[in-house]
């Protein structure tokens, strides 16, 4: 494939959170008074980037958005630790070191709160660079991982993204990347797009 690098996704990609995610949404929902998910399929299904617009979508407007948002916030930070990796993504990580492979992680989660995610893993010295974002109310990667672009040694086309929504995607197609989406995450794959069930999938592609 001509792939030198590999850009992870982290929450809902190697770090299997959707279910404790659509759990605190729905803490979320019921205290504006929306209904919540009935199951984690509902869920993946509405997900979608922009935040604001998957909150409008279940029915938090932008005249409650902030206050919500804040409050998912609060409550998910409650659960850091929880969630585990996704079935075999160590070992995935692990054999793509081992073949030479740089990897880096991308996340829309703020940098504090994902290094307390990471280290339950052990899994954060498989990555080059750990990229954040800034902004929780504009959780975009898009400008952390084309910064890391430039000043990598690698050509655009060169690299291939991993994650599970539409966000990352429109991310690699921006930027030039190749792209696979890991269906087991927090969105629902499109028809068409290239995409995994299986992390260890991943290593069959080289």
């Amino acid at each position: 494939m001509g792939i030198r690098a590999i850009c992870w996704d982290w929450n809902g990609t190697l770090l299997d959170d959707a279910e404790i995610c659509r759990q605190v949404m729905n803490r979320v929902l019921t205290a504006h008074d929306c209904e919540p998910f009935a199951d984690l399929a509902a869920y993946r299904a509405t997900f979608r980037f922009p935040i604001r617009e998957f909150y409008a979508d279940v029915g938090i407007g932008d005249d409650r958005f902030l206050h919500a948002a804040e409050q998912y916030l609060a409550w998910l930070e409650e659960r850091t630790g929880e969630a585990p990796l996704h079935a075999r993504a160590d070992q995935t990580l692990a054999a793509l070191t081992d073949d030479g492979m740089t990897q880096v992680l991308a996340s829309a989660t703020l940098p504090d709160l994902l290094a307390r995610q990471l280290q339950p893993h052990g899994v954060g010295h498989r990555f080059d660079q750990v990229l954040s974002i800034s902004d929780a109310y504009h959780p975009s990667k898009h400008d952390v991982i084309a910064g890391w672009l430039q000043t990598s040694p690698f050509a655009a086309d060169e690299v291939l993204m991993i994650g599970d929504t539409n966000h990352d995607r429109e991310i690699a197609a921006d930027l030039g990347t190749r792209f696979v989406h890991f269906d087991g995450g927090h969105q629902v794959a499109p028809p068409g797009v290239p995409s995994i069930r299986a992390l260890d999938r991943i290593v069959d592609l080289f």
